[in-house]
């Protein structure tokens, strides 16, 4: 996803990056960031925790990426980024929301990039049932699916990235897959990708180390890491003819 960026674009993808790091307040004495760089607090304000405003996080399968939609901004947007293949920030906005309010209901706001890339985004009055509604990247061959959740002032949204291989091959029936997942709080989910076409959706529950999860047909226990920088496994399936999958993830945002 090789692409030059006018200056321009890139003054204002990293002035968005830098806002939505640092929730454009003043810094604090204490560091938001781990030793790789990854948010160890919310940006999410309070005042938007049950109401349509505030800010939304998720994992991107098509491809492997992440992408936040920023309500809580002076300007409503969307920044995504491929990770594998590895790709630049993107950002898109919309004249959908002008004469929108916190605490309204969004359907099927449409967000533009600048190279055409094209999300639609809605979530209840609330900040519930967010989604992404269709998405569409020019330079991205295939479909998209996407997991999103609301990021709460008090429970910050990581995002997990990775692949799941197959035990066994069962004579050719287990492929591997793209597996990428998010956690905040208590709650896990996300999407897959098998290299047969086959796709679908994951959800599970945290408790301390401990991430109890189905993904399609298969349940495991998943563990993330002492640093929580990475979530590995195995998923198994019922069955003789069943699959099972080492699921290995790392988190990028």
């Amino acid at each position: 996803m090789k692409k030059i960026i006018p200056l321009v674009s890139i003054l204002t993808v990293m002035t968005i990056f830098l806002c939505i790091t640092h929730s454009c307040k003043k810094s604090s004495s204490s560091s938001s960031t781990n030793n790789n760089g990854l948010a160890t607090q919310a940006t999410a304000q309070a005042s938007y925790d049950n109401q349509s405003g505030g800010v939304y996080k998720g994992e991107l399968t098509g491809s492997s990426g992440y992408f936040e939609v920023n309500l809580q901004a002076s300007r409503p947007f969307i920044i995504y980024q491929w990770t594998n293949p590895a790709g630049n920030i993107d950002s898109l906005f919309t004249t959908s929301l002008n004469n929108w309010a916190s605490g309204q209901a969004i359907s099927k706001a449409v967000f533009t990039g600048s190279d055409g890339s094209v999300i639609w985004f809605s979530v209840s009055a609330n900040g519930s049932n967010p989604s992404l509604d269709s998405i569409y990247i020019p330079s991205h061959s295939g479909p998209v699916y996407a997991s999103v959740e609301k990021e709460l002032s008090n429970s910050l949204v990581k995002v997990y990235l990775g692949i799941g291989t197959p035990v066994s091959s069962n004579g050719g029936s287990c492929v591997s897959a793209t597996v990428n997942f998010w956690t905040s709080g208590g709650t896990a989910a996300g999407t897959y990708l098998a290299t047969s076409g086959d796709h679908g959706g994951g959800t599970g529950t945290l408790s301390g180390n401990q991430i109890q999860i189905t993904m399609g047909k298969e349940t495991g226990t998943l563990t993330l890491s002492s640093d929580g920088n990475t979530i590995s496994g195995t998923v198994n399936g019922s069955g003789s003819n069943s699959c099972s999958h080492t699921i290995a993830l790392t988190r990028v945002f």
